[in-house]
Formats: structure tokens, C-alpha cells, sequence
């Protein structure tokens, strides 16, 4: 049996996510997506399931600097994604149009952002570590509300006062399986990489580009995050169908490598297709 870590306490999204990618495992649910990876890096656990992108707001902070981070030995290893509603609840007896806090993650009262200031308009935003303490906390304090899913509801025994409330519809987040090493090849492969070009050299960035192009390799999400080096030099991050084994995939690899200062690639996996899990 596997030993996953997870963002906790119980009912939260990656919970689901963990289930979804191993129904058998032994999940270790953690406070932090750090505690989790540095769970797998003292061997405390298998793997780690971390949100990294979603939907609505895009890439997931901390899990891209903690893959950025210099002295990370995790890898991505594998890919979930599932459906996420959310779900604006309380303590029994709240009216949340004249409630004073409304407690999430980061990324949920972003992704509800809209209809927060509909459905509670009074409500201060305040962060919390995840969707199920934030619904802890909500219970804990009258006059509070919290945005997160029914099943933390039902476990923590708060009410539903509104249900799907995103902003916008097909509300979905990736989550990242960080793992010591990435997966071997199995024939339908994404690959992970990051790197920085040189700065005073135009079209560096697109010389990256067609290196991927003139061989045909699809690339699927690209993005920047500043280097917090100096202002103005940023860290690219792109991912690409294929294994970095695959004889394609190895030799663009190679050419980006002369190109870039600097080049890490943070796994190949295989590639998540609607229904795969």
C-alpha cells in the first residue's frame, strides 16, 4: 500500500484528488502543500497530490515555487483532474447576506470572487490553509461563512446555503503527483520542463519555441513567473506532449539546453484524459 500525502484536514479537494489517484493508498492528510512534499522528501510518504493549476485562476503558487525551488528532489510523477464546486456554508442559522467573515484557501475565494460579493456582501475575505478548515473554522464561530465543498460540510457539520457558486461554469483543477522519480514511459506521455533564457539576447524565447516546433512536439500550457532575481527576468514553465525519453523529446531537450541559462525538467508523466480517473 502507497503512503500519499495531502493538503488536509479530511474533506478537502485534494483528498478527492488523492482517492482519485490511488483508491487504495494510505493518505497522510497535512497542513501544508509544503509539509506534504517534504513528507516525500524525508521518505515519510510515496507521494505527494498537490494542486497546480486551475481552471479560473491558473497556476497554483505554491506548488510551481516549490517545483522551482533549488534544492527540490521531487518530480512530477502523474496528473488528476477533477471537477471542483464549490459551496458557500456555515454554522445553522447564519444569514451570509450580513455575515462579517467568509473563510477559504486563496484559490477558492478567488475562484468565487463574484459571486461572494452577491451572496454575502458584507463578508471580509480571510485565507485559510484549506477549504475544510476554513468550514472548521466557520462552524466554530457564529456569524461566519466558509467556501468549500458539501462533503466537508456534511463531516464538519455545517449548512449549505449555496451550491456551485464559481464565477465561471466547468469549474476544474490539476493536481500534481510529486514523487521522488517521474514515471517511465507508457505511450501517451506529458513533459514538465522550466528554464530562464538570456535577457539581453533577442528572441531567445522563440528560438526555445521552434525547437519544440520543427520537430512536431505539441506544447500545451506555457507561462512565466519573475525569477525574484531582479525585475524584468522571468522563469518560464512549459509543458509538452511526449516523455523526455522519447528520441523527439530528448533531442529538443538537448538544443533548448544550449539556448537557455538555465533548464530543469520536472518530470514526464503520463497524460490525463477526461474519464482516465
Amino acid at each position: 500500500m502507497s503512503r500519499v500525502a495531502h493538503l488536509g484536514p479530511r474533506g478537502t479537494y485534494t483528498e478527492a484528488a488523492a482517492l482519485g489517484w490511488d483508491p487504495d493508498a494510505e493518505l497522510l492528510p497535512l497542513p501544508s502543500v509544503a509539509a506534504a512534499a517534504a513528507a516525500v522528501e524525508r521518505g515519510e510518504a510515496d507521494a505527494a497530490v498537490c494542486a497546480i493549476e486551475n481552471s479560473i485562476e491558473g497556476s497554483v503558487r505554491e506548488t510551481v515555487d516549490l517545483l522551482l525551488q533549488e534544492d527540490t528532489t521531487l518530480l512530477i510523477r502523474g496528473e488528476i483532474v477533477i471537477g471542483i464546486r464549490h459551496a458557500l456554508v456555515a454554522a445553522a442559522g447564519v444569514n451570509p447576506a450580513e455575515a462579517s467573515v467568509v473563510y477559504s484557501h486563496p484559490q477558492a475565494l478567488a475562484q468565487c470572487r463574484g459571486r461572494l460579493a452577491e451572496l454575502a456582501p458584507k463578508a471580509q475575505p480571510v485565507a485559510a490553509l484549506s477549504t475544510a478548515g476554513a468550514i472548521e473554522s466557520a462552524v466554530a464561530e457564529p456569524g461566519t461563512l466558509a467556501v468549500g465543498n458539501t462533503l466537508a460540510a456534511a463531516i464538519y457539520g455545517a449548512t449549505v446555503y449555496a451550491e456551485d457558486i464559481a464565477d465561471a461554469p466547468g469549474n476544474a483543477t490539476r493536481f500534481a503527483i510529486l514523487a521522488p522519480e517521474d514515471h517511465p514511459p507508457s505511450g501517451d506521455d506529458k513533459t514538465s520542463i522550466a528554464f530562464t533564457t538570456y535577457h539581453d539576447r533577442p528572441g531567445t524565447l522563440v528560438s526555445v519555441m521552434q525547437e519544440f516546433a520543427a520537430r512536431g512536439l505539441n506544447l500545451t500550457h506555457i507561462e512565466s513567473r519573475p525569477t525574484r532575481q531582479a525585475l524584468g527576468t522571468y522563469v518560464f514553465l512549459l509543458d509538452l506532449q511526449g516523455h523526455r525519453l522519447d528520441d523527439l523529446v530528448r533531442d529538443a531537450l538537448a538544443s533548448v539546453e544550449e539556448l537557455t541559462m538555465w533548464l530543469r525538467v520536472l518530470g514526464s508523466y503520463p497524460r490525463w484524459t477526461a474519464g482516465a480517473a
